[in-house]
């Protein structure tokens, strides 16, 4: 709950509009529903509002909002109304998002989202499975600044022991750790993982949502069907590193996000726990470059240095 009423514009329309009123309000938060560009005008220039959600396909909205410099929150992946099972969870993570920005001593001018998305000059997919965890502690330690890069890591894990992903700690202070629950924004620095149990969703300004789509494909998460995801997003500067894992996961798949713009990059079998599947990915004649996890730091932070 906020230390002080916090006054929130709220754009939303249909059944989730009546959902985040209702959370917002009981979180202690001043809530002025926007329903129109003309309301939305009039509490511009009452100069009110502390924070605005709102719908991230409304570039009508997003174009009166921005000079505001205001903390903007844009809503996506909204739940229909006949979907009501799935709103509370969509709800939650927009109110973890927005609560955390407001927190003490942060402005919103330091985390703006959109703001923060325009700073990514990449989004990187860290893919493995057996052996991957020790493989990507050492990618991620041997930077010696964060590089302009949004990380998702996908690690098989069985649905049944999604709670082991909160066990995962990263070692290098320098970067930021988040589970793709609910709401999720992409940020330089920050490594997002993706959940075994549904498909996730990447929309507008970066925001990540996950879903209530299960994965379809024989793993979890499915490292193919994930590519596709990120193939359609139109992401900046898109790249994988396969690490080490058993199987064959993400291979096929890569031939698809190759054609997309996407960087394809392995970890050398001869340094992997378990070579087959960073092996794969090089058979698929996608891989553009293979070496070591600290190597692959270094040439990381090389590709974005200019």
């Amino acid at each position: 709950m906020p230390d002080q009423a916090l006054n929130i514009g709220l754009v939303l329309s249909g059944g989730a509009r009546d959902a985040v009123v209702a959370a917002l309000s009981q979180a202690g938060y001043e809530v002025h529903v926007a329903a129109s560009l003309e309301r939305v005008r009039t509490l511009i220039a009452r100069e009110i509002v502390d924070a605005w959600i709102f719908d991230a396909r409304a570039e009508d909205v997003l174009e009166l909002l921005l000079p505001t410099g205001r903390f903007l929150l844009p809503a996506d992946n909204i739940p229909m109304a006949q979907t009501a099972a799935g709103i509370r969870g969509w709800v939650e993570g927009l109110l973890t998002q927005l609560g955390m920005a407001l927190s003490s001593g942060v402005t919103a001018a330091q985390c703006n989202a959109i703001d923060r998305w325009s700073e990514i000059r990449g989004v990187w997919l860290l893919a493995g499975s057996a052996g991957a965890t020790t493989a990507i502690q050492s990618f991620l330690n041997s930077f010696a600044q964060p590089p302009p890069v949004a990380f998702l890591y996908a690690q098989h894990l069985d649905p049944a022991q999604q709670h082991l992903l909160h066990n995962f700690t990263v070692q290098n202070s320098q970067f930021t750790l988040c589970i793709a629950d609910g709401v999720q924004t992409l940020q330089p620095a920050r490594l997002v993982m993706i959940p075994p149990r549904h498909k996730v969703a990447i929309t507008a300004f970066g925001r990540l949502s996950s879903t209530r789509e299960e994965w379809t494909g024989p793993h979890t998460p499915d490292i193919n069907e994930l590519l596709v995801i990120l193939s359609a997003a139109q992401l900046p500067s898109p790249g994988v590193i396969v690490f080490s894992g058993m199987g064959n996961d993400g291979a096929a798949a890569l031939p698809v996000f190759e054609a997309a713009g996407g960087r394809v990059w392995a970890q050398s079998p001869d340094s992997a726990v378990c070579p087959a599947m960073p092996q794969a990915a090089i058979d698929s004649g996608r891989v553009q470059r293979v070496a070591d996890p600290a190597a692959l730091a270094s040439a990381l932070e090389a590709l974005y240095s200019t």
